[in-house]
C-alpha cells in the first residue's frame, strides 16, 4: 500500500482543523482545552484511505505561542495543505508556517482558500495571486493545486480528496537505517508503553530491537499499529505507534530518537549551512529537529555567501547528515538550516569551511581528500551512514577513487599513502633493534593501534619483496636469522625474563612487546616452556617459572609455621604482592597433601 504524510499548515482560525473533519470526519481538537477555546493545541493525527493508499494527516495548531508544535509535526509532512481563509487572507503565523515549511524541505504544498462562502469571487481569486507572488518571491515552495473550499461545499471537498489521493510521498531512504523520532508517550492498560511517531527513513517490525540513543537504552518492539490497525511493518512516510519493551514510561521523552543500535554516535557539537539574516556569533537559540527542540549556542564559521555556523549543545545529540532543523529566538522563527557534519571534528576554522563547502555541494571525493590529510593516521568508514547518508558500499566506492591512498575494504579505513612509509619505518627499527625479533601483520596492527592488518601486511609484503625480511611458519623475521635457533633463543629469553620476575612475573602480551615478537610465537613459545617443565601456569595470564613456584611456595609454608596459618592477607603484607597473585599461589598450596583449609586460612594437618 502506498503511504503518505500530509500536514496542515495556516494562521489561527483559518480552518484547518476543520477542513480534516470534512475530509476524513475526524475533530482533532480531543483535549478539553482545545474545545473549550475552539483552537487546536497539540498535533493530531489521523488518516484517509482508499483501496491502495494510505494518507496520514497530521494537524499543527496555527497559533503564534505553538509554533514549536507546528514544526515537530511538519518535518514528517510529504506534501501540505496550505490554508489560508478567503475572508482573512494571509497572516503572520501563514508567512511563519511556509517558512518553517521551505526550512524543514517540504517543498509541495497544495493551496487551500477556505471559507469562500463569506467573500465574493474577486476578493478569492485576489487572495490566490497574493499567495503565489509571496510563495514565488519569499520561499522555495512548489504550489501543486488551488482548491477554494467550504466546509458547506460538499463537491469542492471531493474534489481535493479524489487529488490527495494522486499525490506519491517525498524521496525518503526507504532502504536505510530506521529513524523515528518520538512525538507523543502514553501507557494503555494491558500493553504498556506507547510512543508515536513518523517513521523518517528505513522500517521497523514487529520483534524489531531499537535503541533509545537519547537514555542509551535497548528496548524491543512488542506491537505495530498504522492508525488503529494492528500491522507487523512499519515504513517511511507511516505514522506509527510502537508498543514498547524493555523501558519504563517515565523514561521516555517527546523528542528522543529511536533507531537501530550502533549507527549513530552522539556529539555535543554540529556543523551545520544556516539560512537566517539575523543569526549573531555567540547566540544563544533554540534549535529544532524532528519533534526536539533544545538549548543551542551559535558559532559562526562563515558569514559570506554560505553561512556556516556550529552549534554547542549541553547534551549529546544524534544528527545525521543533510538534517534540516529550525532555529527559534525568543519563541519565533528566524531561520533554520541543514546538518552538514553531525560528528565533531577536531579542524582548524579554515579547515573546517573548506570540508564544509564540499560537504554542502555534495563533493564527497573532496570531502574524503580533507579528512584523509587531517587525519595522519587514517580515517574511518564506519558511521558513513551518520556522517554522509551513505552505505558502507557507497563510502568504499568513493574512497576507492582517491589518489595516493590505502583504502581497507574489510576494516572500513581510509589511508594516505604516507602511513605506509612510517609503518615500513616502524618495522625496520624493531629488526635493528632486535636481530632476533619475529612479527606479523597483527602483531604490528596491535602495536600500532591505528593500523589495520591488511594495511600492515602490505608494507610487510614491500619489505619481504625487497629481501630486508623473510617468512618463516606464518611469521616474518629479520632476512639471514636462523629460525630454528631463533626458536630456542625465543624460549630462554621469555624464561629469562619469568625467573628475573621473581614472584610477580609479567603477563605474556607483555613479556612479547618487550621482546618484539608476535603473540603466536610467543605462545608456542610458552606452550613449550610449559611441556617440558621449566614453567608452570597458574591461571590464564599468569606463568611463573618452576623455580620461583617453588619457592614462593616454601615461603608460605614457612608463613604458618610463624603465625599458625597462611591467608591472602597475611600473605599479601608479607610479600607485598597483589591479591591476582596471592590467590594463585595458595590455591597451588591447596594441592600440597600436608595443607588443609580451615575457613579462608591455610594449616598444617595433623598427624
Amino acid at each position: 500500500m502506498n503511504s503518505l504524510i500530509i500536514g496542515t499548515s495556516g494562521h489561527i482560525d483559518h480552518g484547518k482543523t476543520s477542513l480534516i473533519r470534512a475530509l476524513n470526519g475526524f475533530d482533532g481538537d480531543s483535549l478539553e482545552q482545545e474545545k473549550s477555546r475552539g483552537i487546536t493545541i497539540d498535533l493530531s493525527f489521523s488518516n484517509l484511505q482508499n483501496n491502495d493508499t494510505n494518507i496520514a494527516f497530521i494537524d499543527v495548531p496555527g497559533h503564534e505561542n505553538l509554533v514549536k508544535t507546528m514544526i515537530s509535526g511538519a518535518f514528517a509532512f510529504d506534501a501540505c495543505m496550505l490554508v489560508i481563509a478567503a475572508n482573512d487572507g494571509i497572516m503572520p503565523q501563514t508567512k511563519e508556517h511556509m517558512n518553517v515549511l521551505s526550512l524543514l524541505g517540504v517543498k509541495d504544498v497544495i493551496l487551500v482558500v477556505t471559507k469562500i462562502d463569506l467573500v465574493d469571487s474577486d476578493t478569492m481569486h485576489s487572495l490566490e495571486n497574493k499567495a503565489k507572488e509571496y510563495i514565488k518571491n519569499s520561499t522555495n515552495l512548489n504550489i501543486l493545486k488551488t482548491f477554494y473550499t467550504s466546509i458547506k461545499d460538499s463537491n469542492a471537498i471531493e474534489e481535493l480528496k479524489k487529488y490527495l489521493f494522486t499525490l506519491r510521498p517525498k524521496k525518503r531512504d526507504t532502504d536505510g537505517v530506521f529513524r523515528y523520532y518520538i512525538d507523543r508517550i502514553f501507557s494503555i492498560k494491558g500493553i504498556g508503553s506507547v510512543v508515536t511517531g513518523s517513521v523518517i527513513s528505513g522500517k521497523v517490525s514487529v520483534g524489531d530491537k531499537l535503541f533509545d540513543y537519547d537514555i542509551s537504552k535497548d528496548v524491543s518492539v512488542r506491537s505495530i499499529q498504522l492508525h488503529d490497525k494492528n500491522e507487523n511493518v512499519a515504513t517511511t512516510s507511516n505514522r506509527a505507534a510502537l508498543n514498547l519493551t524493555g523501558v519504563q514510561l517515565s523514561e521516555l521523552k517527546k523528542g528522543h530518537i529511536l533507531s537501530k543500535k550502533g549507527f549513530f554516535r552522539g556529539f555535543k557539537e554540529v556543523d551545520t549551512i544556516v539560512f537566517a539574516d539575523d543569526l549573531k556569533h555567540n547566540q544563544n537559540l533554540t534549535f529544532c529537529v524532528g519533534s526536539k527542540q533544545v538549548a543551542t549556542k551559535a558559532v559562526v564559521l562563515s558569514d559570506e555567501k554560505d553561512k556556516f555556523v556550529s552549534f554547542k549543545f549541553e547534551k549529546d545529540m544524534f544528527l545525521i547528515f543533510n538534517e534540516p532543523f529550525v532555529l527559534l529566538l525568543n519563541g519565533r522563527v528566524i531561520g533554520g538550516g541543514r546538518v552538514l557534519n553531525p560528528i565533531s571534528e577536531p579542524m582548524k576554522k579554515q579547515g573546517k569551511i573548506a570540508l564544509l563547502i564540499a560537504l554542502n555541494n555534495l563533493d564527497f571525493k573532496r570531502v574524503f581528500e580533507i579528512l584523509k590529510l587531517t587525519h595522519k593516521n587514517g580515517f574511518g568508514l564506519i558511521s558513513s551512514t551518520q556522517r554522509f547518508n551513505l552505505t558502507h558500499k557507497q563510502a568504499v566506492d568513493i574512497a576507492k577513487t582517491l589518489p595516493n591512498s590505502f583504502v581497507d575494504e574489510d576494516a572500513l579505513n581510509v589511508y594516505d599513502e604516507e602511513v605506509k612509509y612510517r609503518i615500513i619505518e616502524f618495522i625496520k627499527f624493531i629488526i635493528d633493534k632486535n636481530k632476533f625479533a619475529i612479527f606479523s601483520a597483527s602483531s604490528i596492527s596491535l602495536k600500532l593501534g591505528w593500523a589495520s592488518e591488511k594495511l600492515t601486511q602490505s608494507c610487510i609484503d614491500e619489505l619481504y619483496n625487497s629481501g630486508i625480511i623473510e617468512k618463516n611458519s606464518g611469521v616474518y623475521t629479520k632476512k639471514g636469522v636462523d629460525f630454528s635457533e631463533l626458536k630456542i633463543k625465543l624460549e630462554d629469553e621469555i624464561y629469562k625474563i619469568l625467573d628475573n620476575d621473581k614472584f610477580a612475573p609479567k603477563a605474556p602480551y607483555n613479556i612479547y612487546d618487550e621482546l618484539e615478537i608476535d603473540r603466536l610465537s610467543g605462545d608456542n613459545a610458552l606452550k613449550k616452556l610449559t611441556a617440558n617443565g621449566r614453567v608452570i601456569r597458574l591461571a590464564h595470564n599468569l606463568f611463573i617459572t618452576s623455580k620461583n613456584l617453588t619457592e614462593v611456595l616454601k615461603y608460605l609454608k614457612n608463613l604458618i609455621k610463624e603465625d599458625g596459618f597462611v591467608n591472602v592477607q597475611n600473605a599479601k603484607n608479607r610479600l607485598n604482592l597483589s591479591r591476582k597473585y596471592i590467590i594463585a599461589y595458595l590455591e597451588k598450596l591447596d594441592l600440597d597433601s600436608d595443607i588443609i583449609k580451615n575457613g579462608q586460612n591455610r594449616v598444617f594437618r595433623s598427624n
